[in-house]
């Protein structure tokens, strides 16, 4: 939806067109600039309440909250933006990083409470890695997890899928050298 309003310059008047929730985007992005990220959500609250339907403000509006750890509101905006534009990639990508989010933080929580959460926990992140393979903290915790549960080659090939992505990683590295050891002691105490 577009409005006029007009910018007096000198003594004549122009005619601005200007998009419906601009200047609230305006804003947003100012208060990102000053560290004031809750400041930044009123203002794209504001946007979309100008202009509902413009996938972009509910798309930048998902990233602000996933910023600032807030992945449920993030998931629902983000989800709006792809409803909106269903051809639109990055909301789509923005979807499925925010559902891998979820359910790492589930998954988290499992492990947290115990060995008995561990098999669940693993499900949760190698749903998790499908959704966004670039999750290179899912891959350690998964890796992490398997070795706890004495699956140890599944453990190294989820650190060699991350390896692959990632060379440099010095977590997964010294993790899967850790985890080679403890497989070949755990070899020769079968034999």
């Amino acid at each position: 939806m577009l409005y006029h309003h007009p910018l007096h310059v000198g003594s004549s008047a122009k005619e601005v067109v200007t998009m419906s929730g601009e200047k609230e985007l305006q804003k947003a992005y100012e208060s990102i600039l000053g560290q004031h990220f809750e400041q930044a959500v009123e203002w794209f609250q504001k946007a979309i309440e100008q202009d509902p339907d413009n996938p972009d403000y509910h798309y930048k509006l998902s990233i602000t909250y996933a910023r600032s750890g807030r992945i449920d509101e993030a998931l629902a905006h983000a989800r709006k933006a792809a409803s909106l534009a269903p051809d639109g990639a990055e909301y789509g990508i923005q979807v499925r990083a925010l559902e891998a989010k979820q359910l790492i933080a589930t998954a988290e929580r499992l492990i947290a409470e115990g060995p008995s959460g561990d098999a669940l926990a693993t499900t949760y992140l190698r749903q998790a890695l499908a959704l966004d393979p670039l999750e290179e903290g899912a891959y350690v915790l998964l890796a992490s997890t398997l070795y706890r549960m004495e699956e140890y080659t599944s453990a190294m090939a989820a650190l060699k899928e991350l390896l692959e992505l990632s060379p440099n990683h010095r977590t997964a590295s010294a993790l899967l050298e850790q985890i080679k050891s403890s497989f070949a002691v755990y070899l020769e105490e079968r034999t």
